[in-house]
């Protein structure tokens, strides 16, 4: 592995001046060992120097003070003798101390200067480096290293130059150049008085090569790397972005090839750790949207990119979901204006879009690096352009990221434009790409769970509406109570939430309102066991046919029994006749004397069959038409009755997550009454929660105020909250929360379903 440490021929704020790494304790030229290596530096014990300018030399004080004390070797420096004349004048003793003087503390040099010659090969355990002549302003020379019978060329700072030429041309298994180009062709004069390469001259030199091979480009002058590259692509000298060497890189020409993950160690410590906090805070965001702009934040944060923009896939088209550019102050989607852009076509015709790079990202997953959209010919970049003609904007480098999710299909892109460095615009590296891809994978998990997450939300949100709506549809008379009860549920829970007066310590998470929602909705879940014939129960009579009926067939045959005996006034049987019409129906509560009219009516009419005599009412028939209160028996009651503990069984029996725990106890409870002789189980005020209540006071509300139910009239509000008031009175239901109920006027919000003459307060 070959370690970039600095790719430049001067120096800025990102930017470090020349330094390869070639094994951990042998380096070329020492522009950036300090920094670039960190308290690792101490490992350093052999220095190639390839000429004595500055650039080149300028850490050496540095890594022979830093850690001293840890270090164990001396420090090795190799270069011409004009070169290490050069070096020895900077360990003067004044300008910094003279380590040749100074022992390390196990008593070795602390540094030595070797001087060498051009054409001189040195071995060392893993590698060889020869020596060649360069064409510079100073004496200098270029290396060939050699490892396993692979070879690598570094030119070092060089003009034209036969001497790399004839070392291109003789080198066998030469797997790649590291050339130096530190101006543009326009500044040709400045660079043939400085001994350095343009692209131009670059072009010319290849010319004279026998062979083709890899050259990577490093040395630039920052100030005009943008040029430089530019004009490296308009050549055809640039077939991939990592042919731009960039601080931190790694190559690759001796092994397969391993992570080098970030420009210095130190560094990619802090990026990890950035990226993992990163990973857990994407991983908290539920809102899709915001989740999409923060990645695309981050990715633009880590390569220093201008601008970008993330698609979501969804069938054969890409949406655009985020964009977001810092030089035209343009942010779009996530937390801001909503995206109205056309989505891009991932197949035209039935055939594959290949001419769109991010379509072609997303069908292929491979990553698209491309330096300059302008130069680019493989695909149709025209949208590109007329947004920059439009805007006075310059799109060039592009990255474009395929999002997998764990199933590795494509669920989206992220694409990001013009990385900047130093004002300039420079193509995405290979660390850009791994970094980015990392993110992306995080990113992918992100996305994918919390599709998963609204996915399953919203199937559970429909599956229970589908259950309501099928307990409600079971029964005829009660078609909407489960939905209404709903609707009211969560008008009170939202004013609850709000409220600064009677509940002003309650404060409902989203997650909590949403919980007694489905606790309403599956509030009466339990019916599905009830008997339809007992639950739809309009009359007392009422079985699979009214038998009031029957009972008028009957008071028929004593009518003709009456006629034969020449009785011709049936006033009063008829009156009795419409009595028990009346008492069939059910109402609020019958009084004792009506029961004792129908025992009169009972024993009064009779008539034979089969020479036996019998009266109008069966017995069955007098006991029901009994009934105080309703139109069911206690039998029929207690049947109802317990759906409420079906309820509790059927929800207990489901895994609901735990942000939903409480849904099966607020559902089951709302039956219960404060003085414990509510039903399934009897519970006690001290049991119940403040939303078990509230359901309870919804359910009633409901009830009462119901005017689809053909057995009943509806009741006004003045009779529904006389009615509650008592049952507050004699706490079935909590006092604070019906008064809350009151004054709050949820009724009245609630009114929409009420009949007009029903509301008379």
């Amino acid at each position: 592995m070959i370690k970039v440490l600095g790719s430049y021929g001067n120096r800025g704020k990102n930017a470090f001046t020349t330094s390869f790494l070639l094994e951990d304790n042998l380096a070329i030229d020492a522009g950036n060992l300090a920094n670039g290596l960190g308290e690792k530096v101490v490992s350093i014990e052999h220095i190639f120097i390839s000429h004595s300018h500055f650039d080149h030399i300028v850490d050496i004080p540095f890594i022979i003070d830093t850690e001293f004390s840890k270090r164990e070797k001396t420090l090795k420096i190799y270069g011409l003798k004009e070169t290490i004349q050069s070096i020895k004048q900077l360990f003067n003793g004044k300008i910094w101390p003279d380590f040749t003087k100074i022992n390390l503390i196990n008593k070795k040099p602390a540094i030595q200067f070797i001087e060498i010659d051009t054409n001189q090969t040195f071995e060392f355990k893993n590698l060889t480096i020869t020596t060649f002549k360069s064409n510079h302003s100073v004496a200098t020379i270029g290396f060939k290293i050699t490892k396993n019978n692979q070879n690598i060329i570094i030119s070092s700072d060089t003009y034209l130059n036969d001497n790399l030429i004839n070392e291109i041309n003789n080198t066998k298994n030469l797997k790649l150049i590291l050339l130096e180009c530190s101006f543009p062709s326009e500044l040709d004069k400045l660079a043939k008085s400085s001994k350095h390469l343009t692209p131009k001259l670059i072009l010319e030199m290849i010319s004279k090569f026998n062979k083709k091979v890899k050259i990577f480009f490093y040395h630039f002058k920052q100030e005009y790397k943008s040029k430089i590259i530019d004009e490296l692509n308009e050549l055809g000298l640039i077939q991939t972005p990592n042919q731009i060497l960039e601080d931190g890189v790694c190559l690759f020409p001796f092994e397969k090839e391993k992570k080098c993950y970030s420009k210095f160690d130190n560094i990619y410590k802090q990026e990890l750790n950035q990226l993992m906090k990163i990973g857990v805070e994407l991983s908290h965001q539920e809102n899709i949207d915001y989740l999409l702009e923060d990645i695309l934040s981050v990715a633009r944060e880590f390569t220093n990119a201008d601008g970008g923009s993330v698609y979501l896939k969804n069938e054969d088209k890409l949406y655009f979901k985020i964009i977001q550019n810092d030089t035209l102050n343009t942010f779009m989607g996530g937390r801001n204006e909503k995206i109205k852009w056309p989505p891009l076509e991932l197949f035209i015709e039935g055939k594959k879009n290949t001419n769109m790079v991010a379509a072609l990202c997303a069908l292929t997953q491979k990553i698209y690096n491309i330096p300059d959209v302008y130069l680019d010919k493989k695909f149709d970049f025209s949208g590109t352009k007329k947004f920059d003609a439009s805007t006075g904007y310059r799109s060039k480098s592009m990255l474009v990221i395929p999002l997998i999710n764990h199933k590795k299909e494509t669920i989206g892109v992220l694409q990001l434009i013009n990385k900047n460095k130093d004002n300039y615009i420079i193509p995405f590296n290979k660390e850009d790409e791994e970094i980015t891809m990392s993110l992306a994978s995080q990113a992918a998990i992100s996305i994918t769970k919390n599709k998963l997450i609204h996915d399953l939300e919203n199937f559970i949100e429909s599956f229970i509406k589908v259950i309501a709506k099928a307990v409600d549809e079971k029964s005829k008379y009660t078609g909407n109570h489960v939905q209404k009860v709903a609707i009211l549920a969560e008008l009170m829970s939202k004013e609850i939430n709000e409220d600064e007066e009677f509940f002003k310590d309650v404060k409902y998470s989203e997650n909590m309102l949403k919980q007694i929602k489905i606790a309403a909705l599956l509030h009466d879940i339990g019916k599905i066991t009830t008997d339809p014939r007992v639950m739809d129960k309009a009359t007392k009579l009422e079985a699979d046919i009214d038998k009031i009926e029957w009972i008028e067939e009957r008071f028929e045959i004593i009518k003709r029994d009456l006629l034969l005996k020449g009785i011709n006034d049936f006033s009063s049987l008829q009156e009795d006749i419409e009595f028990l019409k009346v008492v069939n129906i059910g109402g609020e509560f019958m009084s004792d004397d009506k029961i004792d009219k129908l025992e009169q009516i009972a024993n009064k009419y009779k008539y034979f069959i089969e020479n036996k005599e019998v009266s109008v009412l069966r017995d069955d028939e007098l006991e029901m038409l009994k009934i105080k209160k309703g139109t069911l028996s206690q039998k029929e009651r207690l049947h109802i009755q317990r759906h409420a503990l079906m309820t509790l069984e059927m929800l207990s029996g489901l895994p609901f997550p735990n942000e939903y725990k409480d849904v099966t106890h607020i559902a089951a409870n709302h039956h219960e009454k404060l003085n414990c002789k509510g039903y399934p189980r009897g519970l006690c005020e001290k049991d119940l929660s403040l939303e078990d209540k509230m359901l309870a006071i919804c359910d009633i509300f409901e009830a009462l105020t119901a005017n689809d139910r053909p057995y009943k009239k509806p009741k006004k509000l003045s009779e529904v909250f006389k009615i509650m008031g008592f049952m507050a009175k004699d706490r079935e239901i909590d006092e604070k929360l019906y008064q809350f109920f009151i004054q709050k006027e949820i009724w009245r919000k609630y009114s929409s379903n009420l009949l007009a003459e029903q509301i008379d307060i």
